[in-house]
C-alpha cells in the first residue's frame, strides 16, 4: 500500500513540479538510497534499478568484445577537459564514442567506483581504462596511442604500460638464455636458500653477478646462467623468479 501511495505522489509531482526540481530530487533520492536499509532500498529503488540497468548498457559500450568503436569517452559535453579529449582523438582521426554522463548518473558512479577516479572524463580503449586528458596526451607524445588503439600491446613503451597499469609478461623458463636475459633486467633467480641477481658494485660502480653468496664478474654471467639451468634440469635445485628480494621474518 505504501508503495502505491508513493507512486501516486510521484505521478502528481511529475505533472506539477518543474523538470529541474524533479532532477535535483532524483539525485538527492539516489544519495539517500545509497545509505538506506536494504528493505527500504527494495521498496523505493525501482528508479535506481532502472539507472543501474542503464549502467549495464554503458558497460556493454566498452566491453572488449566490441570491435567498433574501439575508443569510448565518458564525460560531460560542456566540460572543457572532455571537449579537449574528444578533440585529441578527432585530430588523430580516431573514432571515439562520446557518452554523456548527464544521461547516465548511475554509470558515472559505477565508473568512479571501479577506477577510483572521481572526476571525468574517463577514456576506455579496447575495454581498458586508460585515464583522462593527461594520460592521453602522454600516450600521444610517446607515440603509443596508435599502438594502444590498434591493440599492438607488444609495441608499447614502458611508460604506456605504466599508464595502463599493464604488467609486462616474462618467460618463466629456466634456460640459460632466459636466465641471463632476465638477470640483466634486474630479476632474481631464487634457488632454495640462495638467490642469484645482478647488481652494481657500490665501490667500483661496475656491474657484477651475485651467485652462491659471493659476487662474480659480469663476464661470468653466461657460465653462471648455464650452470643454474643445468642444475634445475637435473633436479639438484628448485628455482623460481622474483622481481624483488624476499624478506624473511623468522
Amino acid at each position: 500500500m505504501l508503495k502505491r501511495w508513493l507512486q501516486k505522489a510521484q505521478e502528481i509531482a511529475e505533472r506539477h513540479i518543474p523538470d529541474e526540481v524533479r532532477e535535483e530530487g532524483k539525485r538527492l533520492a539516489g544519495r539517500v538510497l545509497e545509505r538506506a536499509p536494504e528493505r527500504l532500498r527494495n521498496l523505493l529503488g525501482d528508479e535506481e534499478a532502472a539507472d543501474e540497468a542503464a549502467g549495464g548498457e554503458i558497460r556493454r559500450e566498452y566491453d572488449e568484445t566490441r570491435t567498433e568503436p574501439l575508443v569510448v569517452v565518458f564525460g560531460y559535453p560542456e566540460d572543457p577537459v572532455t571537449q579537449r579529449v574528444w578533440a585529441l582523438f578527432a585530430e588523430d582521426g580516431i573514432e571515439a564514442r562520446r557518452m554523456n554522463l548527464h544521461q547516465q548518473p548511475a554509470a558515472a558512479r559505477q565508473i568512479a567506483g571501479v577506477t577510483g577516479v572521481m572526476v571525468p572524463p574517463y577514456v576506455y580503449i579496447r575495454g581498458r581504462f586508460w585515464g583522462s586528458e593527461g594520460e592521453i596526451v602522454s600516450l600521444r607524445a610517446t607515440g603509443d596511442l596508435a599502438h594502444v588503439v590498434a591493440g599492438r600491446m607488444d609495441a608499447i613503451s614502458d611508460e604506456a604500460r605504466r599508464i595502463g597499469k599493464i604488467q609486462r609478461e616474462f618467460d618463466e623458463a629456466m634456460t640459460a638464455e632466459n636466465i641471463a636475459a632476465r638477470l640483466r633486467l634486474g630479476h632474481i633467480v631464487a634457488m632454495d636458500d640462495l638467490d642469484c641477481w645482478c647488481e652494481v658494485d657500490p665501490a667500483s660502480a661496475e656491474e657484477r653477478v651475485f651467485y652462491e653468496g659471493s659476487p662474480r664478474p659480469l663476464a661470468d654471467l653466461p657460465a653462471i646462467a648455464a650452470e643454474i639451468a643445468a642444475r634445475v634440469e637435473a633436479g639438484e635445485v628448485s628455482a623460481r623468479w622474483l622481481f624483488e628480494p624476499e624478506v624473511s621474518l623468522h
